[in-house]
């Protein structure tokens, strides 16, 4: 059987948006930010668009990016922070005290220091905990933007 060029085109035309579609859902999650730990680069209520983990490349997670990771404690909780380094880094955990970053580990802070529990308070976490990427901004409206 086969098919006549028009119908092969509109079989195309047909399955080409949703193949994409599934890739998208696929590739990508959202996450509301649940507080002021990463203002004002995000704000409480903004929904983020994350990309997973598992369609990004292997120079993830890096310095300076935002990431979407689960609580050691309890899996379904999910936390957005900056990667401020990776391992093999040193860093000061606080004003006093180096930290050396473990293989496999991270070390991330809120933008809003004076409010965000992050690495300074629990350590470095680990790269597995990390689901993905936050990319946009896509809620509320007049915040639509790319993630920096």
């Amino acid at each position: 059987m086969r098919l006549a060029a028009p119908a092969l085109l509109a079989l195309v035309a047909f399955l080409a948006p949703a193949l994409a579609l599934v890739a998208l859902l696929w590739s990508t999650s959202f996450v509301r930010v649940a507080t002021e730990s990463m203002a004002p680069t995000l704000l409480v209520g903004d929904r983020l668009l994350v990309v997973r983990r598992a369609a990004l490349s292997r120079r993830f997670p890096d310095r300076g990016q935002v990431v979407v990771f689960t609580a050691a404690g309890d899996r379904r909780r999910r936390l957005v922070k900056r990667v401020a380094a990776v391992g093999g880094d040193t860093v000061l955990a606080d004003r006093r005290h180096a930290l050396a970053v473990p293989p496999g580990g991270l070390f991330v802070l809120g933008d809003n220091g004076r409010v965000s529990h992050d690495s300074r308070e629990y350590g470095c976490i680990d790269t597995d905990q990390v689901t993905g990427r936050a990319l946009l901004v896509v809620w509320p409206p007049r915040r639509v933007r790319r993630v920096s």
